[in-house]
């Protein structure tokens, strides 16, 4: 799917915070009330070229799309009322929603949907979700509330992609110029239809969002909504237990800090992600299946989710995590830790042990592999311990090497110069992973190839028949099980921390949640 880890994968470094403030008074709720959110750096307000978590987060309260997922994450009506599918699969009408009106009073149309969309499979507009809609044909204007999207072929995942983070862009904005250039729109005054429109955007400072009078929908129980640069985590965690914040996203190691805190709700979330290690079956050492189970059966799952994760995370048994929809196949047996059973598949790979326990293979060269791991987040950086030692244990000697995200997907993933890594991917809520781990897909970092898989992936989302794509996807997950893609390690919850008086977020990602931050409200003390 989108083709930048960012989007999917969500940026290690980005912080989220909400602080309440009313007429300039910290800790006044009601009708009055501010909601501040924090970010490590100025977004893109622009729905089309959003490339990271932050510049997504604030979009999704600027820019609706045609749909939203409800609260259990499947499609729901937004700026689309309703809309019809062709018994082909391949034609969708949307009827949009009448007598919406953009930020500057400009009325909503059909041809904003189609000149979004336009946009998005443009190469030259440079947007990063091109690869979620290459699906798409074309896109016809029936009439000024009709949109009709022409599919290449039968595409399963299309309505929850769209709920995701296709925001609608305004035609009218960008008559005469490109996106790329339209500065002032994406980083000052951007022009959604979303419950809050930019009031003032200060560069390195905060953007404040106000309630749009004009919004289709229920108005805004809040005032303003006010993204804050924030670069401090552990900052975060100390002013919400001063009160000074409403709610944030914390790591498993920041529990402790808040237990017993009354004025504290801290709430666990599942979201469709899976962390996991990568190998580079590029490589010929990686290139076998049966290595690969031997390492995945050397990890402690367990005690990594017990330990690191504080309990904070399901456990696995393939790339398809419990959040996606019913489509976790329960009846599968998880992944095994036994170390026994490891070492007669390293033998069966070719690797026995020799002096000191280490593995090494028929030349006697010891197994050594480099696992590369993003610095500066203690969660990540642990689980990378756990897996060295775990990987000691069996002889396998594993050096991690902690890097800038940014760096290790564009100098290393990316090009492919690296053994292993740790890393996650962040999903819609539909179980479609074929641009993920498909024979020759953009998102397909570890070069997995199996035609078995392929053909299951491709079945899973080339029909909307539920039964039909829950068969595809318990056959993919019975399929890793035999040849894993990637070693998978758990199935992260979101973990929010929240003053009592912060209501109506619902219980989502916060990804997800803002896109009904009409709702959110702040309760008097």
């Amino acid at each position: 799917m989108t083709p930048w880890r960012a989007t999917r994968r969500g940026l290690p470094w980005l912080l989220f915070a909400v602080q309440s403030i009313a007429c300039g008074r910290p800790g006044v709720g009601g009708a009055g009330a501010t909601l501040r959110l924090a970010l490590i750096n100025d977004p893109i307000m622009n729905p089309v070229l959003a490339s990271e978590l932050g510049s997504i987060l604030i979009n999704k309260v600027i820019f609706p799309g045609l749909l939203r997922p409800d609260s259990a994450g499947k499609p729901a009506p937004d700026l689309a009322l309703s809309w019809e599918i062709t018994p082909d699969q391949r034609r969708y009408t949307f009827h949009l929603r009448p007598n919406v009106v953009w930020h500057d009073g400009t009325p909503f149309r059909a041809e904003d949907v189609k000149f979004t969309f336009d946009q998005i499979l443009d190469p030259k507009s440079g947007s990063l979700l091109w690869s979620d809609f290459s699906v798409i044909d074309q896109v016809e204007v029936a009439d000024s509330l009709t949109v009709r999207f022409e599919l290449k072929a039968p595409f399963a995942p299309f309505l929850t992609l769209l709920g995701h983070n296709a925001g609608i862009a305004p035609a009218h904005a960008f008559t005469g110029r490109a996106m790329l250039d339209a500065t002032d729109f994406n980083r000052t005054k951007p022009i959604g239809t979303g419950p809050f429109q930019v009031s003032s955007a200060v560069s390195g400072s905060s953007i404040t969002l106000s309630a749009n009078p004009r919004y289709y929908g229920p108005a805004p129980k809040l005032a303003r909504v006010v993204f804050k640069i924030v670069p401090s985590q552990n900052a975060q965690v100390a002013q919400l237990r001063a009160g000074e914040l409403d709610l944030v996203t914390i790591e498993p190691g920041q529990l402790a800090q808040l237990a017993g805190d009354s004025s504290v709700k801290v709430s666990q979330v599942s979201v469709p992600q899976h962390y996991y290690v990568g190998f580079n079956q590029q490589l010929p050492l990686f290139k076998p299946a049966v290595l690969r189970r031997a390492l995945g059966m050397a990890v402690d799952r367990q005690a990594l989710i017990d330990g690191v994760l504080k309990g904070s995370a399901d456990f696995p048994t393939g790339t398809i995590p419990r959040a996606s929809q019913g489509f976790f196949a329960d009846e599968l047996p998880p992944l095994q830790y036994d170390t026994t059973k490891a070492l007669a598949l390293f033998a069966e790979a070719g690797w026995r042990r020799g002096s000191g326990g280490r593995l090494q293979n028929a030349k006697g060269e010891p197994l050594r592999l480099t696992l590369l791991v993003d610095k500066g987040n203690p969660t990540r950086e642990q689980a990378a311990v756990a897996i060295q030692q775990d990987f000691k244990r069996v002889g396998v000697d594993l050096t991690i090497r902690a890097m800038e995200f940014a760096s290790m997907v564009r100098d290393y993933i990316q090009t492919k110069r690296y053994e292993a890594y740790l890393i996650w991917w962040n999903t819609p809520s539909d179980p479609d992973q074929y641009g993920y781990y498909g024979t020759g897909q953009a998102n397909n970092d570890v070069s997995y190839s199996n035609r078995r898989a392929d053909s299951l992936l491709r079945a899973g989302r080339a029909t909307n028949d539920v039964a039909a794509r829950k068969r595809a996807y318990a056959a993919f997950q019975a399929l890793e099980l035999e040849d894993p893609p990637v070693l998978v390690l758990f199935y992260p919850r979101e973990i929010q921390a929240r003053s009592a008086r912060l209501r109506g977020v619902p219980p989502l990602g916060i990804r997800d949640a803002l896109r009904w931050v009409e709702q959110f409200e702040l309760a008097p003390e």
